[in-house]
Protein backbone atom coordinates (compact mmCIF):
# COMPACT_ATOMS: atom_id res chain seq x y z
CA UNK A 1 0.00 0.00 0.00
CA UNK A 2 1.40 3.38 -1.10
CA UNK A 3 1.73 5.61 1.97
CA UNK A 4 0.53 9.88 1.62
CA UNK A 5 3.42 11.53 2.31
CA UNK A 6 4.71 12.49 6.19
CA UNK A 7 5.02 16.75 5.69
CA UNK A 8 2.13 18.27 4.59
CA UNK A 9 2.56 22.28 4.50
CA UNK A 10 1.21 24.04 7.24
CA UNK A 11 -2.18 25.37 6.14
CA UNK A 12 -5.86 26.11 7.67
CA UNK A 13 -9.19 26.25 7.38
CA UNK A 14 -12.36 27.62 9.14
CA UNK A 15 -16.24 26.99 8.41
CA UNK A 16 -18.23 29.85 8.86
CA UNK A 17 -22.54 28.82 8.81
CA UNK A 18 -24.95 30.44 6.20
CA UNK A 19 -28.64 29.96 5.94
CA UNK A 20 -28.61 26.36 4.11
CA UNK A 21 -24.92 27.27 3.34
CA UNK A 22 -21.68 26.64 4.90
CA UNK A 23 -18.97 28.95 4.04
CA UNK A 24 -15.15 27.88 3.83
CA UNK A 25 -12.41 30.07 4.62
CA UNK A 26 -9.12 28.08 3.75
CA UNK A 27 -5.72 29.32 3.95
CA UNK A 28 -2.30 27.79 2.53
CA UNK A 29 1.04 28.35 1.26
CA UNK A 30 0.23 28.50 -2.37
CA UNK A 31 -2.59 28.02 -4.39
CA UNK A 32 -2.02 24.11 -4.95
CA UNK A 33 -1.77 24.08 -0.64
CA UNK A 34 -5.25 25.63 -1.03
CA UNK A 35 -6.42 22.69 -2.98
CA UNK A 36 -4.91 20.06 -0.67
CA UNK A 37 -6.59 22.09 2.52
CA UNK A 38 -10.37 22.50 1.13
CA UNK A 39 -10.35 19.16 -0.16
CA UNK A 40 -9.45 18.30 3.40
CA UNK A 41 -12.07 20.20 4.60
CA UNK A 42 -14.80 19.05 3.04
CA UNK A 43 -13.25 15.45 3.38
CA UNK A 44 -14.14 16.20 7.38
CA UNK A 45 -17.44 17.53 6.63
CA UNK A 46 -18.18 14.76 4.89
CA UNK A 47 -17.13 12.20 7.52
CA UNK A 48 -18.58 14.37 10.62
CA UNK A 49 -15.17 15.25 11.55
CA UNK A 50 -14.74 11.02 12.54
CA UNK A 51 -11.39 10.02 12.07
CA UNK A 52 -10.72 8.20 9.17
CA UNK A 53 -7.86 6.58 8.24
CA UNK A 54 -6.85 6.10 4.80
CA UNK A 55 -7.35 2.33 2.99
CA UNK A 56 -6.23 1.05 0.05
CA UNK A 57 -4.75 2.32 -2.85
CA UNK A 58 -4.51 5.91 -3.51
CA UNK A 59 -6.81 7.12 -6.53
CA UNK A 60 -5.60 9.60 -8.67
CA UNK A 61 -7.84 12.53 -9.67
CA UNK A 62 -7.93 15.16 -12.01
CA UNK A 63 -10.16 18.25 -13.47
CA UNK A 64 -9.55 21.29 -15.62
CA UNK A 65 -11.33 24.47 -15.55
CA UNK A 66 -10.85 28.29 -17.37
CA UNK A 67 -9.30 29.90 -14.10
CA UNK A 68 -8.56 29.09 -10.61
CA UNK A 69 -11.75 30.01 -8.96
CA UNK A 70 -13.39 27.99 -11.28
CA UNK A 71 -10.77 24.79 -10.94
CA UNK A 72 -11.35 25.12 -7.33
CA UNK A 73 -14.77 24.73 -7.43
CA UNK A 74 -14.96 22.00 -10.04
CA UNK A 75 -11.90 20.64 -8.18
CA UNK A 76 -14.48 20.39 -5.01
CA UNK A 77 -17.18 18.92 -6.64
CA UNK A 78 -15.24 16.23 -8.37
CA UNK A 79 -14.48 15.31 -4.24
CA UNK A 80 -18.32 15.47 -3.62
CA UNK A 81 -19.01 13.50 -7.33
CA UNK A 82 -16.69 10.39 -5.56
CA UNK A 83 -17.92 10.83 -2.21
CA UNK A 84 -21.45 9.96 -3.82
CA UNK A 85 -20.81 8.16 -6.78
CA UNK A 86 -18.29 5.50 -5.67
CA UNK A 87 -18.71 5.47 -1.79
CA UNK A 88 -14.91 6.60 -1.07
CA UNK A 89 -14.42 9.85 0.59
CA UNK A 90 -10.81 11.14 -0.14
CA UNK A 91 -9.29 12.14 2.63
CA UNK A 92 -5.18 12.49 2.04
CA UNK A 93 -4.27 14.60 -0.73
CA UNK A 94 -1.00 15.10 -2.97
CA UNK A 95 -0.76 17.77 -5.29
CA UNK A 96 1.00 16.13 -8.46
CA UNK A 97 0.20 19.33 -10.64
CA UNK A 98 -1.53 22.38 -10.01
CA UNK A 99 -1.81 25.73 -12.01
CA UNK A 100 -4.28 27.89 -12.58
CA UNK A 101 -6.58 25.47 -14.94
CA UNK A 102 -5.45 22.13 -14.03
CA UNK A 103 -4.90 20.06 -11.24
CA UNK A 104 -3.74 16.43 -10.93
CA UNK A 105 -3.76 15.45 -7.23
CA UNK A 106 -2.93 11.74 -5.55
CA UNK A 107 -5.74 11.17 -3.25
CA UNK A 108 -6.11 8.61 -0.02
CA UNK A 109 -9.79 7.85 0.90
CA UNK A 110 -12.10 5.71 3.26
CA UNK A 111 -15.22 3.65 1.93
CA UNK A 112 -18.46 4.64 2.96
CA UNK A 113 -21.57 2.64 3.32
CA UNK A 114 -24.20 5.27 2.82
CA UNK A 115 -23.36 8.22 0.18
CA UNK A 116 -22.33 11.05 2.15
CA UNK A 117 -25.26 13.50 1.01
CA UNK A 118 -25.37 16.32 3.21
CA UNK A 119 -23.30 18.51 1.26
CA UNK A 120 -24.97 19.25 -2.53
CA UNK A 121 -22.31 21.41 -4.17
CA UNK A 122 -19.37 24.03 -4.35
CA UNK A 123 -20.58 27.38 -6.10
CA UNK A 124 -19.86 30.63 -7.31
CA UNK A 125 -21.28 32.69 -5.51
CA UNK A 126 -19.23 34.83 -3.21
CA UNK A 127 -15.98 32.43 -4.30
CA UNK A 128 -13.15 34.20 -3.50
CA UNK A 129 -9.17 33.05 -4.49
CA UNK A 130 -6.27 35.64 -3.55
CA UNK A 131 -2.40 35.54 -3.69
CA UNK A 132 -0.36 37.85 -2.08
CA UNK A 133 3.78 37.71 0.33
CA UNK A 134 1.91 35.63 2.80
CA UNK A 135 0.60 32.64 0.73
CA UNK A 136 -2.74 31.91 -0.65
CA UNK A 137 -6.67 32.14 0.97
CA UNK A 138 -10.07 31.28 -0.58
CA UNK A 139 -13.47 31.58 0.39
CA UNK A 140 -15.93 29.06 -1.31
CA UNK A 141 -20.08 28.47 -0.17
CA UNK A 142 -21.26 24.81 -0.21
CA UNK A 143 -25.09 24.43 -0.68
CA UNK A 144 -26.00 22.30 1.93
Amino acid sequence: MTRPPVSEPPATHRWVDHTSEVELEVWAPDFAGVLAEAARALAGLLLRNRDAEPEGEPRVLEVESHDREALLVDWLNEVLFVAETRMWVPVRFEVLDASATHARVRTWGVPVDEAPSMVKAATFHGLEVREGADGCEAEVIFDV
